[in-house]
């Protein structure tokens, strides 16, 4: 009877730790998947935001910013000068023919840089401006601009560049995936199906890095897109 048992017992370890190895081989690379797309994701806004910035810095300095800290320094603190009709007309009358008559006036006036982003691009918000310049998950590490030139027969066009490796997309990704103050079974549960996912190259070399801009053509836009 107790050898019954045991190879009962037996049995059902054996049936559990198959049926553990099967979760994992599917679990696994949805998890890593599923990861890779988040942080994508999050290195996309970041960078659309960027370029946004960009634009306005360009209009401005005539040139783009050449580091993320003087473009996060403009975002907060730069002015943009806009042109504002002041006065006003009735509807039957044009604002050409109202601007003759002295009804209304135009005058240039410093609006904040942040306020001409956001008129640029509708869907970014001031929440979106917080931590751009930071690539999301890591150790507040920042994104790096590169800036050059490209000959036109007539002038310089200023271009630029941003480069997100597939190893920046991912960093810290088994610190996020199992983070601190996570409960006991969550740890366990993260210890059994996610153990070393960030090693995982047969996963890791599915995806692959992103970009913005080009240092070769009068581009700006992403890999992504």
């Amino acid at each position: 009877m107790k050898t019954r048992t045991l190879i009962s017992i037996l049995l059902v370890l054996f049936v559990v730790v198959l049926a553990i190895f099967a979760a994992r081989s599917i679990m696994r690379p949805e998890k890593f998947r599923q990861t890779y797309e988040l942080r994508k994701s999050a290195n996309v806004t970041n960078l659309e935001t960027i370029r946004c910035a960009q634009t306005i810095y360009k209009n401005v300095y005539k040139k783009y910013a050449s580091s993320i800290d003087s473009l996060a320094d403009f975002v907060e603190n730069g002015t943009v000068e806009v042109e504002k009709t002041i006065g006003n007309f009735p509807d039957t009358m044009s604002q050409e023919q109202a601007f003759k008559l002295g009804l209304i006036t135009k005058k240039i006036v410093k609006i904040p840089a942040i306020d001409k982003m956001m008129e640029l691009d509708p869907n970014l918000t001031r929440e979106n401006f917080k931590n751009f310049q930071y690539i999301p998950f890591s150790d507040k590490q920042k994104y790096e601009i590169q800036t050059g030139s490209i000959a036109s027969k007539t002038y310089e066009i200023p271009v630029y560049r941003i480069d997100v490796s597939k190893d920046l997309i991912l960093v810290n990704m088994d610190r996020s995936i199992s983070p601190e103050g996570a409960g006991v079974f969550r740890k366990l549960w993260n210890k059994i199906f996610y153990n070393n996912l960030a090693e995982e190259e047969q996963y890791r070399s599915q995806y692959g890095d992103i970009y913005m801009g080009s240092l070769t053509e009068a581009s700006t836009a992403g890999s992504w897109e």
